[in-house]
């Protein structure tokens, strides 16, 4: 089986430059706020050779390197980039797998695809063509997905690196042991032991491996010697919903933020597609001023319509902290469900007729199909602008 390996270093800091072209080739850092201070999550090969290192403080990283530059992650530029490239890429093969633990990386399963294209080299060529090179992509072609992720490490922006069934073994001996998919205490503990690269473990017998680290290790030694059983499985086509909200003002607080995500989620049920239906998994996306963004994936313990997605998402959010005033925000729901039965109250419990305006309500929008009426809520009372104080929503008891 062999494997094409799609692969852009730096992925996040690539995303971060697009609005940004006059920085492109220069000394980059990618900066994350992080509790009280802002910590170095990824750096250039530039920013590297004058020793700076993810996971110091940006003070730390400037005193080290002046001349560098310090971006902030664009979070949702980075989904929307990586959802565009693995569309693309879906359109010329159906077994296309983004790498969970590497952001900008995808593999493609070669298999059936020999009539279509001369070898794998051309046809790595051709994936390569449908990645914009200002990204700087690059591809390698390999049996199984580690090696193949080797070989696109290795190779050059832009350019293919082909490994044969028969030299991989002889390939992988000099590569670094880093390369391994695991976590940095494990190999830590590899280079302690004098391991620093494939070869070095390969050489080693798999069972005094596997006595000493487990599964794991023998996992390790199976990589290292290129056996990569592990197949292309291609995420599964889940159905979504997703709607954008402008803000009126740009919001600052927690409160307005919920007030108009009560109204998108309004507005969204009450499409035909999604009456009846309850939502398992979300991503929440807002737009910052100057160009900044934030970005929230919540999986909900069960389903919730729209009448307790908010009051689920506002536990979600009670300590998150904002970079900036939102002006939009962007609501995609995933894992649609039918609506879940639940025991309601028993009838001798009930009151008799349901209030005059409930039951008006009910009328108009069975009629309309949403609710025609609003209400007035305090988002900021404190606030000097008037818009600001109040926000008018959906009146849905």
């Amino acid at each position: 089986m062999l494997v094409v390996c799609l692969r852009i270093p730096h992925f996040a800091l690539r995303v971060a430059t697009l609005d940004r072209p006059e920085y492109d080739g220069g000394t980059l850092v990618l900066g994350e706020q992080q509790a009280s201070r802002t910590l170095i999550i990824d750096v250039t090969a530039a920013a590297r050779s004058k020793g700076v290192r993810p996971g110091i403080s940006v003070r730390e990283a400037l005193a080290l390197c002046p001349e560098a530059i310090v971006l902030l992650p664009n979070p949702a530029a980075e989904t929307r980039t990586a959802s565009d490239i693995l569309a693309r890429l879906q359109t010329m093969s159906p077994l296309v797998e983004p790498d969970a633990a590497e952001s900008g990386c995808w593999y493609v399963d070669l298999t059936g695809l020999e009539r279509h294209y001369d070898s794998p080299t051309h046809a790595a060529r051709r994936f390569l063509q449908t990645i914009p090179g200002v990204f700087r992509p690059r591809a390698g072609v390999a049996p199984g997905k580690f090696a193949a992720r080797v070989a696109a490490g290795m190779s050059e922006p832009g350019a293919v690196k082909s490994i044969s069934p028969a030299s991989v073994r002889n390939f992988l001996s000099t590569a670094a042991i880093t390369w391994l998919p695991l976590p940095a205490d494990t190999l830590h503990q590899f280079q302690r032991l004098g391991l620093e690269t494939l070869g070095d473990l390969a050489s080693l017998p798999a069972a005094k491996v596997a006595a000493r680290f487990g599964p794991t290790g023998r996992t390790a030694w199976d990589l290292a010697r290129g056996i990569d059983p592990r197949p292309v499985v291609s995420p599964p086509h889940t159905e979504t919903f997703s709607e954008t909200l402008e803000m009126p003002t740009p919001a600052v607080s927690r409160e307005m933020l919920l007030t108009g995500l009560r109204q998108l989620i309004t507005r969204m049920f009450s499409q035909p597609e999604l009456r009846g239906k309850q939502v398992r998994e979300l991503l929440l996306s807002a737009i910052i001023e100057r160009g900044k963004s934030w970005e929230r994936h919540l999986v909900l313990k069960e389903p919730y319509g729209a009448a307790h997605l908010v009051e689920a998402i506002a536990l979600r959010l009670q300590a998150v902290e904002f970079p900036g005033p939102i002006e939009s925000i962007t609501l995609e729901l995933r894992g649609i469900v039918r609506e879940i039965s639940w025991q309601e109250t028993l009838p001798q419990f009930r009151p008799r007729h349901d209030p005059p305006l409930t039951a008006a309500i009910q009328q108009l929008k069975h009629r309309y199909g949403n609710s025609p009426l609003y209400r007035i809520v305090e988002v900021e009372p404190w606030s000097r602008i008037p818009e600001r104080r109040h926000a008018l929503i959906t009146y849905d008891p």
